[in-house]
């Protein structure tokens, strides 16, 4: 993922609250731009499926969340697919910075997009950011060192110790549901 630099957008949370709701796309603010994507369709199955291999390896004091608002600092908001934060960054409102791991499902997001944000998750010291490609069955796991990501573990299976212990298929994990007999 390359890296990339774009001038700050004039956008404040107050515009990205009044974006539709109901239309099928995620909004988020980073750096001033608000963000569109799809909600995840046959891709929210990935985060669906991917969701209690994380809960099942959380470490204590934490908890795992999916699609769940999570404020940065600097007036930004994004969506993760999932992530994994301590129960003292949880509020009435969502998530908020600290955070452990950011898991995002690749699904519509402009490569500038998810530069920024990626940007955005290091700038906030967000020590994990996992990037699941479900087209590809790859997943690349970063690492925050520096100020800057590092992959740590990346291909169709991952197996890390860090920031959880768990095995991730991809394949497994990106596999369309069965449809239950009619």
């Amino acid at each position: 993922m390359t890296s990339v630099q774009r001038p700050s957008g004039d956008s404040t949370l107050a515009d990205l609250e009044a974006m539709p709701g109901n239309d099928g796309n995620r909004y988020e603010l980073v750096d001033g731009h608000i963000l569109v994507s799809p909600w995840p369709s046959h891709y929210g199955g990935v985060s669906f499926r991917l969701g209690p291999i994380l809960s099942h390896a959380v470490p204590p004091g934490h908890a795992s969340y999916r699609l769940c608002r999570l404020d940065l600092p600097d007036g930004q908001r994004v969506i993760p697919d999932l992530m994994v934060a301590p129960h003292s960054s949880v509020g009435d409102q969502g998530v908020h910075a600290p955070v452990l791991l950011v898991v995002e499902v690749l699904n519509g997001l402009s490569e500038e997009d998810l530069a920024c944000k990626r940007a955005a998750f290091a700038a906030a010291e967000v020590p994990a950011y996992w990037v699941i490609d479900p087209e590809a069955t790859t997943a690349t796991c970063l690492r925050l060192e520096g100020g800057e990501y590092i992959a740590y573990a990346e291909g169709p299976v991952v197996e890390v110790d860090w920031p959880l212990a768990v095995t991730v298929d991809v394949a497994q994990v990106a596999r369309p549901q069965a449809s239950a007999p009619g």
